[in-house]
């Protein structure tokens, strides 16, 4: 026996002895115990060590097709539990976890727990049920569905296990599914004659082939598939979705697919997307149950039309060399939807004749060249697990037709209208952050880093040089192979709509109270300063669009050597924000605003000694920038000197709190300032006055 699936990379090797056909096998999870049903009564189990871990180590796509057996060594010892239902035939049987199994019956479901080490099982539960058919199982969905009762097997009885606690097994209400309705087909001929009995027992009765189990958008819905034919030669597919509750309710019918062809098909699903595969037309159908553009309710379930149709898979070689060494055989081209294909869900198709087996996955970009309406086109890709990136595509590629619009020949140029992109942008925004905040499972998140890394283009539109107190602006961004300069015109039309573009994002964080980080704030800053609208920033900052905080305020500081009115702004942050007092002061003395320094630590900081050596050596730095172009005396160390002197003269004199230190460098320094007083006052009676 050979084991092989999608979470073991390597491939498992065992030998059993021969007791007899097998009819079921298979491996509870943790692949440490097999199970085998050889007869109509019992199943035998076997023993296995410990799994040997599958290596780390990244590996080529050739090599993991070629990889090698590993040899397990099954227990010696088997052991088996028969069926406690008497005068009952086994079906099959199902593990519900590693240490968990059921039987299905004829009769009945039987609950037992394993022991391995023991080597016994234990009944927990028996459920006797009538006349058993068919089974539908699903661990990943929690859920046993049977098919009971009624002859047309279309009654059907859902359990549930492990939803609040193990080794719990729920019988869940019975419910019946709608079987089609039999047309009478008109025709002559004895062949068309044997094809209508044919659909006509197949429209009476419900069997185990029609039927699936899938899990889409997080609920639990039965697929059962419909041939319908009205006219003889001609038909159409219907795929009806029963949801099936959790709180006790009865299965509803909510959903229909709707398929105007006829013929052999199978399902897939993939990233809550509905894939029909249509044989006759080789071609593939695709649905999603939460697209409104496609459905229409009438007042009992909502009706579906394909979302996306006469679709192809991918095609795919196989090059025989790589699977056996024996084999000379060049790469050759899979036949897509042979019918030697089996399908199973979620996203499993399996080639019987060759031996592949594939995962089905969906190429999301290329839904950016064939939905041209970018509403629709964001609400599929919102509810893809996989579509962060083909979001980012498609808003990059949005914002590209107006900064940069694509050159299509020597004498047109893709001309979109700027205001017309502004609208849908603001669309797929409000909705991104609608499911952002929504924090859905399976939904891709955008957060503010991603929506930067598109908003990041606007840092390449312009560049800022000052030359004096002009400013002037340059934008260089590659479109083709030739670079292309924009005129002033153009420049001036793409920062405005940068900004617009910015502040709508802003407005929409806002507005589901999702916080600003600080570098889409910095964006933002950026380019007004860039474009020259003070006021308009001035008015954002006013009126709280952008937010207080100590980033933004340093990053309107950086800004104030080629634009003054920067600083004002930044003080005024700082001022509203309360805790900044300390930042306040260094801006001020490093503006040389010595005085208003002053003012601001009387009213808002406690005059500490480490305070007053702050202010006199900044004051003493700008008498010395001041008396290079002016007769300046130290009129500011004189102002702030005499400040300090009478404050601490209430309490102890500067030269007093100086012997009180044990410091001696703090207590030369004060000492300086006081000599340095003396020197320029103290011993110049007439200049005293005059200053004063």
């Amino acid at each position: 026996v050979t084991v092989k699936g999608q979470r073991h990379e390597q491939a498992y090797s065992f030998r059993l002895e021969d007791k007899g056909a097998i009819q079921s096998i298979k491996f509870n999870p943790d692949l440490s115990v097999l199970a085998i049903k050889r007869n109509s009564n019992s199943v035998e189990f076997l023993n296995f060590p410990s799994i040997p871990s599958v290596p780390t180590s990244p590996r080529s796509p050739s090599s993991s097709m070629a990889t090698t057996a590993t040899i397990l060594q099954p227990d010696t010892i088997e052991y088996s539990q028969l069926s406690k239902t008497k005068a009952s035939k086994l079906y099959d049987f199902n593990w519900l976890s590693d240490k968990e199994i059921v039987f299905v019956t004829d009769l009945s479901l039987e609950h037992y727990i394993l022991s391995a080490k023991q080597r016994t099982l234990r009944q927990l539960k028996t459920h006797e049920l009538s006349n058993i058919h068919w089974q539908l199982f699903s661990r990943e969905m929690n859920l046993l569905l049977i098919s009971a009762g009624t002859p047309s097997g279309n009654s059907l009885i859902p359990f549930s296990f492990h939803k609040t606690q193990q080794q719990q097994l729920v019988k869940l209400p019975k419910f019946e599914v709608d079987l089609p309705q039999v047309t009478n087909l008109r025709s002559n001929s004895t062949a068309s004659s044997a094809t209508n009995q044919s659909t006509s027992k197949r429209c009476n009765e419900l069997t185990e082939r029609d039927c699936m189990l899938a899990n889409i958008y997080g609920k639990s819905y039965l697929f059962i598939v419909r041939q319908l034919f009205r006219v003889a030669g001609q038909g159409s597919i219907e795929v009806v979705l029963y949801q099936i509750e959790d709180d006790h309710k009865p299965a509803q019918k909510r959903h229909i697919l709707r398929l105007n062809l006829h013929g052999r098909c199978a399902l897939n699903v993939v990233d809550n997307l509905i894939l029909i595969h249509h044989q006759p037309t080789t071609s593939c159908y695709i649905y999603d149950i939460e697209d409104k553009s496609t459905s229409q309710y009438d007042g009992f379930q909502t009706l579906h039309e394909p979302l996306l149709s006469q679709l192809l898979i991918q095609p795919v070689n196989v090059n025989w060399q790589l699977l056996s060494s024996t084999m000379s055989t060049a790469p050759a081209t899979i036949e897509l939807y042979s019918s030697n294909w089996i399908v199973f869900l979620p996203n499993v198709i399996i080639d019987v004749k060759m031996g592949c087996l594939w995962y089905l996955l969906t190429n999301l970009d290329y839904l950016l060249d064939n939905i041209p309406d970018r509403l629709l086109l964001i609400d599929i890709l919102l509810r893809r697990t996989s579509g962060k990136a083909s979001i980012l595509t498609l808003l990059r590629t949005l914002l590209t037709n107006v900064t940069a619009p694509v050159q299509i020949d020597s004498n047109n140029v893709s001309n979109i209208s700027s205001s017309h992109v502004l609208d849908l942008w603001i669309e797929m925004i409000d909705h991104i952050n609608r499911v952002f905040i929504e924090n859905s499972p399976n939904r891709p998140l955008l957060d503010q880093s991603d929506i930067f890394s598109v908003l990041s283009l606007f840092s390449t539109i312009a560049s800022i040089s000052a030359t004096g107190s002009s400013t002037k602006y340059h934008r260089s961004l590659s479109i083709t192979s030739n670079d292309t300069t924009l005129d002033e015109h153009d420049q001036n039309h793409s920062l405005k709509f940068a900004i617009s573009v910015v502040i709508e994002y802003i407005r929409s964080l806002n507005d589901y109270n999702i916080s600003v980080q600080y570098f889409i704030y910095e964006l933002l800053v950026n380019l007004l300063v860039r474009n020259n609208q003070f006021f308009q920033l001035q008015q954002l900052i006013q009126y709280q669009v952008l937010t207080d905080s100590l980033q933004l305020a340093c990053l309107l500081l950086s800004l104030s050597n080629t634009q003054q009115p920067t600083t004002q702004l930044a003080l005024d942050m700082l001022k509203r924000l309360t805790n900044a007092n300390e930042e306040i002061v260094e801006i001020l003395l490093g503006h040389n605003f010595i005085i208003e320094a002053l003012h601001f630590c009387i009213d808002h900081l406690p005059i500490t000694r480490t305070l007053a050596r702050k202010l006199l050596e900044a004051a003493i730095k700008s008498d010395e920038l001041l008396s290079s172009t002016t007769s300046n005396q130290k009129i500011l160390f004189y102002t702030v000197y005499t400040f300090f002197e009478e404050y601490f003269q209430r309490t102890t004199t500067i030269s007093a709190l100086a012997q009180s230190t044990s410091n001696n460098e703090q207590k030369d320094e004060l000492e300086m300032f006081k000599s340095l007083f003396n020197l320029h006052f103290r011993n110049q009676e007439s200049d005293v006055p005059n200053i004063q």
